[in-house]
């Protein structure tokens, strides 16, 4: 069964902006891997370094959420903490159909 979802995610806590940028890209690299790059929104911030995703301007469609977060997740945080162990990553999900 396929559901809609909101996603949300916000990097904070970085370096420098060069380490802003290599998220980004990190980033965009685990959306590409998981299909869903054409769903999101990433952008970076310089001052003060961070990165957010979103899901816009349209839910992301996922079948078989219960599964497919859990990896996701993991594969986030993962491609973060590769280049910053000090990120604060915040990871969110909406469900627009439950509003």
């Amino acid at each position: 069964m396929s559901v809609n979802i909101d996603l949300y995610l916000d990097v904070k806590n970085l370096e420098s902006p060069d380490e802003a940028d290599r998220i980004r890209a990190a980033v965009d690299l685990v959306l590409k891997d998981h299909g869903i790059e054409s769903w999101m929104v990433v952008r970076v911030v310089h001052a003060p370094p961070s990165v957010t995703a979103r899901s816009e301007p349209y839910p992301i469609i996922i079948s078989g959420f219960g599964r497919w977060s859990p990896t996701f997740e993991r594969d986030i945080d993962q491609a973060i903490h590769a280049i910053a162990p000090g990120a604060r990553i915040a990871l969110d999900w909406g469900f627009p159909d439950e509003e």
